[in-house]
C-alpha cells in the first residue's frame, strides 16, 4: 500500500512570545515493512536553525530554534509513505519462555528492553484483570494480545480529546473510556503485568470508511523474539499490518509526542491540526495485486 499523509499543526499565541527550541517528531518511521518515498516540512515562521536528529529511542526528528517574538506557529507535513506488512504474524515465536505467560525474556535482552517492561504504578487491579484474560486462553500470549485488544475494544468507550497527556492506566480502567492514546497506554501496562515488554507508538491509520478527516493515531508494540516489535491496537481491536503507519515510538507516551517544547510569554495558547491520510494506487500497487 503507498498512502499520502498531510498534517498541519497550528500554535496560536494570546501575545507574542518566544518560542524556545522545538522538537518535531512528525516523519514516518523507515523499517524493514515501511518505507517513506518522500517526506517534507514547512515551518512559519521559518526556524533559525533545523537539525535532523534520531531521538533517545532512535525516532527521527526535527530539533529547530526560532528568532524574535510570534503570535503563530504552524507546521505542515507531506508524506508518501509504503507499507507492505499485509500480515500481522509472518514469524516464528523463537523462544517459549515468551510464548508462555507469565513471560521470561532472555537476561541480556530483558536488559535491553527494561524501559519498557517498567510499570509506572503497581495497580493490582489491572494485573489481576490481565491475569483473568491471560488464563481465559490457557496462557498463551498471541491469543492474550488479541484477545486484551478484543476486550479493551468491547469494554471501553473511545473518545477524542486533542490535548492533554495520556491518562494514567488506573484511570483508564476505572472509567472505562479514553482517547486512543489512553487505552494504549492501559493496553501496555496490562501486558507488562504479565512480563511482556510494550512500548507506545504514534502515527496514522488508513480508515477508508472515515467521512470527516483522520487524526494522529496511537497504539502499542510488544517485543516478541523472533517477530520483533508487533503492533496492536487496543482502540480498533486489531494487530497491526499496511494500514498503519507508525511515526515515533518510546516507552511512556511523552517520548513519542508530535512536538516537544515551550515557550516564554505570557497568556495562553490554542491548538488545532487537521490530518489527511489518503491511499495512492500508484502502479507498483496494480502489479502487486
Amino acid at each position: 500500500m503507498i498512502y499520502e499523509v498531510s498534517h498541519r499543526i497550528r500554535f496560536q499565541y494570546d501575545e507574542p512570545v518566544s518560542i524556545q527550541p522545538l522538537t518535531i517528531r512528525l516523519q514516518p518511521r523507515s523499517d524493514g515493512v515501511q518505507r517513506v518515498r518522500d517526506w517534507n516540512c514547512q515551518l512559519d515562521p521559518a526556524p533559525c536553525s533545523s537539525t535532523s536528529i534520531l531521538d533517545v529511542f532512535g525516532n527521527t526528528a526535527l530539533q529547530v530554534a526560532f528568532e524574535g517574538l510570534h503570535r503563530e506557529l504552524t507546521i505542515q507535513t507531506k508524506s508518501e509513505v509504503e507499507a507492505t506488512r499485509t500480515n500481522p504474524f509472518d514469524f516464528v515465536s523463537l523462544d517459549s519462555r515468551v510464548t508462555n505467560l507469565p513471560a521470561f525474556y532472555d537476561l541480556r535482552i530483558g536488559q535491553a528492553l527494561a524501559p519498557n517492561l517498567h510499570r509506572q504504578v503497581m495497580d493490582i487491579t489491572i494485573g489481576h484483570w490481565a491475569g483473568e484474560i491471560s488464563g481465559s486462553v490457557a496462557w498463551q500470549t498471541q491469543p492474550f494480545l488479541l484477545k486484551l485488544c478484543e476486550v479493551i475494544r468491547r469494554d471501553y468507550s473511545s473518545e477524542t480529546r486533542y490535548e492533554g497527556a495520556a491518562f494514567s492506566p488506573t484511570k483508564t480502567f476505572a472509567e472505562k473510556r479514553g482517547a486512543c492514546r489512553d487505552l494504549a497506554a492501559l493496553f501496555m501496562d496490562a501486558c507488562r503485568s504479565q512480563g511482556l515488554a510494550a512500548r507506545f507508538v504514534s502515527g496514522y491509520v488508513y480508515e477508508p470508511g472515515r467521512t470527516h478527516g483522520s487524526e494522529l493515531h496511537a497504539w502499542a508494540e510488544v517485543y516478541l523474539p523472533g517477530g520483533g516489535w508487533r503492533g496492536y491496537d487496543p482502540t480498533l481491536g486489531i494487530a497491526v499490518a499496511d494500514a498503519h503507519i507508525p511515526v515515533a515510538a518510546g516507552p511512556e507516551p511523552e517520548w513519542a509526542s508530535p512536538t516537544e517544547g515551550c515557550y516564554l510569554g505570557n497568556g495562553d495558547s490554542k491548538i488545532d491540526y487537521q490530518v489527511q491520510v489518503t491511499r495512492n494506487l500508484k502502479p507498483t500497487d496494480s502489479h502487486r495485486n
